[in-house]
């Protein structure tokens, strides 16, 4: 599967959970990397007219994720948008919003989008059922929530403090074991699985979801 990965000289780090750079180094590109393909997959062939993309940090994934809608949006708490804007114009995304609001309270009228894409967005919120129960508001009645969240991993909790200097529980508090129970708890599952098909159930490194509203 080809996708879209700017070049790094067009990003800029907008936060300071934002690590944009780990997708061009090695070895921690190759699982940065799966999460964005794995939401490709999960879109699917169908492009929808209105997309949100939640926690957008440095903007990296929206030239690939303007090709699968007709309008997009991207939210972030961070107000960095000026590299975004160069961004989105060095890769002619014509119909396009940004703003700067946290998921768990935006300004969007109810149902307002067909899809909203969170790539490793929930850990970091500080309310998460406020956050699910925005995502509910703000989809359509058929609208699909597509998400990836990591799990707690002894070998997944290694790598991350390696590059981040920080312990996980420094990062994440214990909101990577709530995550899933509360994605499961609020939505329908159409689609569940894990980073390694066969042991992700007993070792669960990414959980990757495409929900619908009950």
């Amino acid at each position: 599967m080809s996708i879209i990965f700017p070049d790094k000289r067009l990003l800029n780090t907008t936060g300071k959970v934002d690590y944009y750079h780990w997708n061009y180094k090695f070895p921690i590109k190759y699982i940065q990397r799966y999460r964005f393909r794995k939401i490709v997959q999960l879109l699917g062939e169908k492009k929808y007219p209105i997309l949100l993309e939640v926690g957008t940090g440095s903007g990296i994934f929206l030239p690939e994720l303007s090709k699968h809608c007709d309008k997009l949006y991207a939210c972030d708490i961070h107000p960095n948008f000026d590299q975004i804007y160069m961004l989105c114009k060095h890769y002619q995304i014509k119909d396009y919003s940004l703003s700067t609001q946290s998921i768990e309270n935006t300004n969007f009228p109810d149902e307002s989008f067909d899809a909203v894409v969170a790539v490793s967005v929930l850990e970091f919120v500080s309310d998460i059922p406020k956050a699910i129960n925005e995502i509910k508001r703000i989809l359509k009645k058929d609208g699909v929530f597509i998400t990836i969240c990591p799990m707690e991993n002894k070998l997944l909790d290694y790598i991350l403090s390696f590059h981040t200097r920080k312990k996980p529980l420094e990062e994440f508090g214990h909101a990577r074991n709530n995550v899933t129970k509360l994605l499961e708890q609020h939505f329908t599952v159409i689609k569940k699985g894990y980073m390694i098909p066969v042991l992700g159930k007993l070792f669960p490194v990414y959980t990757h979801y495409k929900l619908k509203k009950p």
